[in-house]
């Protein structure tokens, strides 16, 4: 549970292990407003020592945030969950645009494949004969077996 801080008109909620993100945000600009940026970032990194939420150093945007505000509390390993969410992102963009790309290409894909079955099936029909089809029915086997 979060606990709040009133210092002289300025009031703080010091975020905690399961706080969200934001909160973590919203605590580092209440800083910054309060007593400037240079000590906003020693107040914050203090905090961060005491209760960080280790689960925010694996989500790009907030790992883009800290590097803006030049803030920097990951160790190898939460950096690279954090780069590999990224690549993961950066994975599924892709298939965003390949979307786009599959919606258009199925039809014509699908348009072509009924071009060659017509073409296929026209060359079939030019190239058949009453006496084959006759020879399909039972009736037509029949006959050639009577005119032996």
């Amino acid at each position: 549970m979060s606990k709040a801080l009133t210092v002289n008109t300025y009031s703080f909620v010091i975020p905690e292990k399961d706080d969200p993100c934001d909160l973590w945000i919203g605590y580092f600009d209440a800083l910054k407003k309060a007593v400037g940026s240079a000590h906003a970032k020693t107040l914050w990194l203090i905090t961060w020592k005491k209760t960080g939420a280790v689960s925010c150093t694996s989500r790009p945007a907030f790992n883009t945030w800290m590097d803006a505000k030049g803030l920097d509390v990951s160790n190898i390993a939460t950096r690279t969950l954090s780069d590999l969410s990224e690549i993961q992102a950066n994975f599924f963009g892709l298939g965003k645009n390949l979307t786009k790309t599959i919606a258009i290409g199925i039809p014509v894909l699908l348009i072509a494949l009924i071009i060659g079955i017509l073409v296929i099936g026209k060359k079939a029909v030019d190239s058949t004969e009453i006496e084959d089809i006759k020879m399909l029915t039972p009736v037509g086997r029949a006959s050639k077996l009577l005119s032996k």
